[in-house]
Formats: structure tokens, C-alpha cells, sequence
């Protein structure tokens, strides 16, 4: 139906305000954007790293409020806490939000936000992400597991590699609060513009060793910082190639 101003009408006869918005597609944005920025997921039965993104900075990122972030991670099972999956539980079991209120002592609005959108984010673009994504996060958790395990051992430099290669495009974040990336091309990573060399990688890493034997396994953060470029620096002590006091 077209109205005197030629608009085009919906079938109620009001135009409608965003012609093409589709509320279920921006979800599925949002929940891409805040899985890519959150970097690994969030379980608090497991360790995170301390400079992993938080739901804070992602939200600043994302210009929403936290409260949606933790939501938009809950939709795409990124992130569990012992009161989320006490909620989702008593979802599951059919309990309406004002028995999970009366259960759990929450809020309504609350009980909300620890449940996932039930519209448009079960439809995603790609729904093996998540899966990509988990595996992804086990397999750099057994490659810094290995390092630990065979830091002694004459085949450590192997591992110290296998756990640099399963932390391409990790979202590091320096002293500066500034976030880099590094990819790999053959046997050298590429970060900030910079090359190096695993020959390099392996080198700085002995001298790091050795230091930290010297002074008792934990090394002062100068003594570290004269032996690694700063980036380097930030990605050993992710991977726990060394640990500063």
C-alpha cells in the first residue's frame, strides 16, 4: 500500500521506522563481535588468563552495556557461572522467571540476563563458530600445558613452537593496555610489521631460561625486558615461557 507521501506502509498501515533492520541479524552480529573480542571463554570451574579481554572492555568495544555483552556470550555458551547455569537449569526444567526469581533470589531483569536470546541467535551464519572456537581455546590450553610439562626437557624448543602456532591471532594486550596480534608465515611470526624467526623465537627463549635459572625460576620484569622485544615479552609470559616476579 502506498500512502499520499508514497512511502511504502506495513500491512497495519504504519511505515516502518528502519526499513531492512532485522532485529534477529543484529543479534547474530552482536554475538560474532563479542565472541571474537572475548577471545577464550569464560567457565569459572576453570582458570583464565589475567590479561584476557573482560566483558567490560568488550562492552566498551561493542558501545553496549556489560549486562548485554554477558548475555550475548551466554547465547553462544561463552561464558558460565555457577548462578548461569543455575538459572539455565531451572529454565530447562520448565520453571517460569518468577519461580526462578522466588529460587534464586534474583531479580527479574536479572534472571533474564543470565538466559540466551531465544530469537535469531540459534540461526547464526555459522554455527560450527563456537565449536571452532572451543577447540581452539582446549588446544592452546594443552599447548601451554606441554610447554610446563617439558621445560626441562632437550625437546622443549619444539613445544615452545607448537605453543606459539596455537596462539596465532591471540588478542594480546601490552603494558599499554594496547592490543596486538601475530601471524605466522613458515617458520616466523609476523607481528606489528616486525618479522621474527623461530631460530630468533628459540634463542631469546634459551637466554630467558637461563636467566630465570639464575635467579630461582621467577625473573624480575626489567631483567625480562633486556632479553625480549616487548611483544615477545607479552606472548611468553601468556604461554608461561617465563614468569616475571
Amino acid at each position: 500500500m502506498i500512502g499520499q507521501t508514497g512511502s511504502k506502509r506495513a500491512k497495519g498501515g504504519r511505515p516502518k521506522k528502519k526499513p531492512g533492520y532485522c532485529r534477529e541479524d543484529q543479534i547474530d552480529k552482536l554475538v560474532d563481535e563479542a565472541v571474537s573480542l572475548f577471545g577464550e571463554p569464560y567457565d569459572d570451574r576453570d582458570d583464565r588468563p589475567e590479561d584476557a579481554p573482560t566483558i567490560e572492555s568488550v562492552a566498551d568495544a561493542l558501545g553496549v552495556t556489560p549486562v548485554k555483552v554477558r548475555k550475548l556470550l551466554i547465547t553462544a555458551d561463552y561464558f558460565s557461572t555457577v548462578i548461569s547455569r543455575k538459572v539455565q537449569a531451572l529454565h530447562r526444567k520448565g520453571m517460569c522467571v518468577t519461580d526462578i526469581m522466588a529460587e534464586t533470589g534474583l531479580r527479574q531483569a536479572s534472571v533474564y540476563s543470565y538466559l540466551p536470546y531465544t530469537k535469531g541467535a540459534y540461526k547464526l551464519k555459522e554455527p560450527t563458530l563456537y565449536a571452532e572456537q572451543t577447540r581452539l581455546f582446549r588446544r592452546r590450553k594443552k599447548a601451554c600445558e606441554a610447554l610446563e610439562e617439558h621445560m626441562l626437557d632437550c625437546d622443549v624448543c619444539q613445544h615452545l613452537w607448537e605453543a606459539i602456532q596455537a596462539f596465532e591471532n591471540y588478542p594480546f594486550i601490552d603494558e599499554c593496555e594496547k592490543r596486538f596480534k601475530y601471524s605466522i608465515d613458515c617458520d616466523q611470526i609476523i607481528c606489528n610489521g616486525v618479522r621474527l624467526t623461530r631460530k630468533e623465537i628459540e634463542e631469546a627463549f634459551k637466554k630467558v631460561t637461563k636467566l630465570q635459572i639464575e635467579q630461582g625460576g621467577i625473573c624480575d620484569e626489567d631483567a625480562l625486558k633486556c632479553c625480549l622485544a616487548k611483544e615477545l615479552l607479552v606472548v611468553f609470559l601468556r604461554i608461561g615461557a617465563c614468569k616475571k616476579l
